[in-house]
């Protein structure tokens, strides 16, 4: 049989995306949808006109203003509209708020290699290949130039205007290297923002400079483009220092799938990857959850390092149980979201609805007031009276409440009563590279304001660092909101015309802001807060990650 092709041309791919021309009419419209929608249902629409705190590196932007800009402009394709405005969006740098196109963000563009950073021991920062799946000779080649140009500078620079997932410059800068994941029960490369893009490069290849073992020399890669998706990319990397049962020295005990539980020397490491997980099977994953807590407790661990490198968040819920499993006894975070004459009337409407599933956002009853241990009475109580300034602007939001947690997966998961855990905050390690996001976020921070130590991993020399992101208190999107429109019947039709979004368009934002508990007026979301101590990757550690958590275990002493 001949060879299947498996790869698609950069030039083929431009080819195809330019067959639709431009149309201005289509354009506004799109633009107005999406005012429609940030104005009514994004929490941070206003906040995020104000300088950014110390240690952030973003722009403020009114984003009304510059969506009308946009409109305003001419292109020849559509596709260029849609990377304006979509670039536009990721300025915010809210990694819970982007637009998805599933025609122009259709393909992955890799270029077979992977590169990540080192700090040498005499402390000056260095870009090396950590894999390249066509030529693996060149892996742990030192890359001095990235067209014509210093490496670091154009990697910093990538990270700095293209990468959208984060305030911090140095978590971004993480985002645009390599580093090992763990997913489901096993390792793959994850990050390489810089060598695996979602929208169509500017320019058909990128030339690297090498120095391998003081040999220099230059390649150039063609942007490949696969036909399906990117697992073919992700699955072609294998640590030689990690198998089904150990990661260097650290031993196995138990595998919860989205946590795996270790031994190494005299501590525990627990990796957890993800809050996500089916619905079926979140009863099991929780149950296993605990086991593995419960079997590090019975062998007499004493001190634990939670690594939540690379964790992507999930299911917010999963996140609290992980909370209260270690500390029963803290509260949450308390959120709100925004009160208009967009987005109440799906708040009024649903609550009418006496929920089969109880933890539809805009329910009432998914939400406990912060001054007691029970529902609301109504939804007016919810919605409330509050008025708040934000960006100079004067914003209404719903009463501060908490999820309520007696009405996880809608009532209808029941656990038993966890276990009494013997650690404290002073036995637990929490170590990520700042990829730690949403419900890993909201998991970490709350664990932080009771004074567990936090390191991170990576990112500049010297330069303390954010140990999570994008804590925005919960997330919707585009699809959702249209289903509502077709379930909620009392809807002006006025309002449902003006949210009808194109289907080849997907909109995810940020509806609910989380607020400390120790400092009861701060958004987590535009909160620097940087991790207490901070670790380097080096070419040992970036592929074998107990290397990792020997350093962070000589902590547990300070």
């Amino acid at each position: 049989m001949p060879k299947i092709e498996q790869f698609l041309n950069y030039s083929d791919v431009k080819a195809c995306y330019e067959l639709t021309p431009y149309n201005a009419t289509k354009a506004i419209q799109i633009i107005e949808i999406l005012k429609e929608y940030f104005k009514g249902f994004y929490i941070f629409l206003e906040k995020a006109k104000e300088q950014p705190n110390p240690g952030f590196t973003f722009r403020p932007i009114d984003l009304i203003s510059e969506l009308d800009l946009i409109a305003k402009n001419n292109y020849s394709y559509e596709y260029q509209f849609i990377y304006d405005v979509a670039d536009l969006i990721g300025e915010l740098k809210d990694g819970h708020t982007r637009l998805y196109s599933s025609v122009y963000n259709k393909y992955a563009f890799y270029q077979g290699l992977s590169l990540y950073s080192v700090i040498k021991k005499d402390g000056t920062q260095q870009i090396k290949v950590f894999n390249d799946v066509k030529d693996p000779s060149n892996i742990e080649c030192q890359v001095i130039d990235i067209d014509d140009r210093p490496a670091i500078d154009v990697i910093t620079e990538f990270a700095k205007n293209n990468i959208k997932k984060s305030r911090d410059l140095s978590v971004r800068f993480n985002y645009a290297l390599a580093s090992l994941s763990f997913v489901n029960g096993a390792f793959s490369i994850d990050g390489q923002l810089f060598t695996l893009r979602t929208q169509l490069p500017k320019k058909p290849n990128i030339s690297y400079t090498l120095n391998c073992n003081d040999k220099i020399s230059k390649i150039t890669r063609e942007w490949q483009v696969p036909i399906n998706d990117k697992s073919i990319i992700v699955s072609q990397y294998k640590s030689p220092y990690i198998n089904g049962n150990s990661v260097g020295k650290a031993n196995l005990i138990f595998d919860a799938f989205i946590a795996s539980f270790y031994i190494l020397q005299d501590f525990g490491v627990v990796l957890i990857s993800t809050e996500s997980s089916e619905d079926y099977l979140k009863y099991l994953y929780l149950s296993d959850l605990t086991f593995g807590f419960e079997l590090l407790a019975t062998i007499g661990i004493k001190k634990i390092i939670l690594d939540l490198s690379n964790n992507g968040g999930g299911d917010v819920f999963v996140a609290q149980y992980i909370t209260k499993l270690l500390f029963p006894n803290i509260q949450t975070f308390p959120l709100d979201m925004k009160v208009n004459n967009i987005i109440l009337p799906f708040i009024e409407e649903t609550s009418k609805i006496k929920l089969k599933k109880v933890g539809d956002i805009f329910h009432y009853t998914t939400f406990i007031p912060i001054n007691t241990n029970k529902s609301f009475n109504n939804v007016t109580d919810f919605i409330g009276n509050n008025t708040y300034t934000r960006g100079g602007i004067q914003v209404k939001l719903t009463s501060k409440a908490f999820l309520n947690q007696t009405a996880i997966y809608g009532g209808t998961l029941e656990l038993s009563t966890p276990p009494k855990l013997p650690w404290t905050e002073k036995d637990i390690i929490i170590l990520t590279n700042g990829i730690c996001v949403s419900a890993c976020a909201l998991l970490t921070q709350r664990l932080a304001e009771i004074n567990v130590p936090t390191i991170s991993v990576g990112g500049f020399p010297n330069t303390r660092f954010s140990f999570a992101t994008f804590s925005g208190g919960a997330a919707y999107n585009t699809d959702s909101i249209v289903t509502s429109l077709g379930q909620l019947k009392n809807l002006n039709s006025s309002l449902v015309s003006s949210l009808s979004i194109p289907s080849t368009l997907t909109l995810y934002f940020t509806i609910a802001e989380a607020y400390s508990i120790k400092n009861p007026n701060e958004i987590l979301e535009f909160s620097f807060r940087p991790a207490d101590y901070q670790l380097y990757y080096d070419e040992r550690s970036a592929r074998d990650p107990s290397y990792l958590w020997i350093q962070a275990a000589k902590y547990f002493e300070k």
